[in-house]
């Protein structure tokens, strides 16, 4: 008969192990902790239904998916993880407005990522993600791309209250943190949660700052991390002003941060946000006064599961100094951007295997998405009605394991310009 772990039973196992263990011993009260949060996060994805895979820290665990959090709950020394993707797209021949546009299908070694992790004592950690993008950089090849996505040293002090430092992933949205493809249901990212979209997933930064648990059951997260470079805006959002810990301008600084409250079990409610300077760093002699570029972007988020249903919502708004954007003249390219960009989406899907007691799962989902990356621009700037975007994604995930993911999807695109192009995906994906 399938054991279901109960409260209880973890009341049991804690006092068990507390009896086996010299109650005075710091390394061994830090165990019995980590063994019963396990345990907790084990209760949780069987009582919610979910199909998300779990590594013994648990999916979420320190702000990451559970690959990508392993050497947290790993034994001294080193832990080794990763996740992959590959995508087949395929694209309608006709636009939105009717006319013949053929475009050429692919097929793509999206991804291939590993996780390196260190652990240097009971407190002190290392994480790092090393991703290969379409198959890696090569002078024959250059269009890939070999990058470091996180490199961080954690130090953990207390639960309520820890220290990281290094490369770090911004903690806004859904997507930027948790972006592992079984923890998708969609066979890409979300375009509001993409390079191109409202929140460039992903966008990491060097910086410092705290993170823990606090009483009331929220989760916090706050950086400061280096700004952006404005010079890289443009009409087609802020994507290309990250600066990716390579040789950043450091120049203006930018907090961000992110609080989520779990209200019930499988509830999150939560915002985050993003507020600094942009420095403006280009061969473009910009004018005096024009030389950073204030930032800011917030969302709201919330999401819920409980017996195989999964939803999610979110609302993300950036918006950029109107004076500072219009005095650079038409000259920059920044000058295009959007000084008001929103977008947000829902989603909604629902495990067809979540009560067969499979470890399989087969979840059909369907998700609604709008964005304008130019709502508004600075005067005499014309908006690209092409930026002003509705999507529509149904699709089908299946986990034969939690930990892979095999998926299609069809996406309805349409925009202000009438030049929208569907198109069809699959998509193979894993992580260990």
């Amino acid at each position: 008969m399938k054991w279901i772990l109960t409260p209880f039973a973890g009341a049991l196992l804690a006092a068990s192990l507390a009896a086996q263990q010299p109650p005075d011993t710091d390394k061994r009260v830090t165990e019995l902790e980590r063994r019963l949060d396990a345990l907790s996060r084990q209760l949780e994805q069987q009582q919610t239904g979910s199909a998300l895979p779990v590594a013994e820290g648990g999916a979420g665990s320190y702000g990451l998916g559970a690959a990508a959090s392993k050497v947290y709950s790993a034994p001294a020394g080193v832990s080794i993880g990763g996740y992959g993707e590959f995508l087949y797209q395929n694209f309608a021949g006709k636009l939105q407005n009717g006319t013949y546009a053929p475009e050429d299908n692919q097929i793509d070694t999206l991804r291939a990522v590993f996780y390196f992790g260190y652990h240097f004592s009971d407190w002190i950690v290392f994480n790092s993600e090393v991703e290969f993008e379409h198959s890696g950089y090569s002078d024959a090849h250059p269009e890939g791309e070999a990058i470091v996505e996180f490199a961080y040293l954690d130090f953990l002090i207390r639960k309520e209250f820890n220290v990281r430092a290094g490369q770090l992933l911004l903690p806004i949205g859904f997507t930027n943190e948790i972006h592992e493809p079984p923890a998708v249901l969609s066979t890409a990212r979300p375009f509001v949660e993409r390079e191109g979209g409202i929140i460039p997933t992903t966008w990491h930064e060097n910086g410092v700052g705290l993170h823990g648990e606090l009483p009331g059951i929220l989760n916090y997260r706050l950086y400061l991390v280096n700004g952006m470079n404005a010079a890289n805006f443009s009409a087609g959002g802020i994507s290309d002003g990250r600066q990716d810990g390579n040789k950043a301008n450091a120049e203006r600084f930018a907090l961000t941060g992110r609080l989520d409250w779990h209200p019930v079990l499988g509830g999150t409610v939560g915002f985050s946000f993003y507020r600094g300077n942009s420095v403006f760093e280009s061969p473009y002699e910009a004018p005096i006064g024009a030389t950073t570029i204030p930032t800011a972007l917030a969302d709201i988020h919330a999401e819920y599961r409980a017996q195989g249903w999964q939803f999610r919502a979110l609302y993300v708004r950036t918006t950029l100094g109107q004076a500072e954007i219009e005095s650079l003249g038409t000259a920059a390219d920044a000058n295009a951007v959007g000084t008001r960009q929103w977008g947000g989406y829902l989603e909604a899907g629902y495990d067809l295997l979540s009560h067969s007691g499979s470890q399989q799962a087969l979840i059909p989902f369907l998700r609604w998405e709008r964005l304008n990356l130019q709502q508004q621009v600075a005067a005499g700037v014309i908006a690209d009605p092409a930026n002003d975007q509705t999507v529509h994604t149904a699709g089908v995930s299946w986990k034969p394991i939690p930990q892979v993911a095999v998926k299609a999807d069809y996406s309805q695109v349409r925009n202000g310009a009438h030049t929208g192009r569907n198109q069809w995906d699959l998509a193979l994906g894993y992580e260990f």
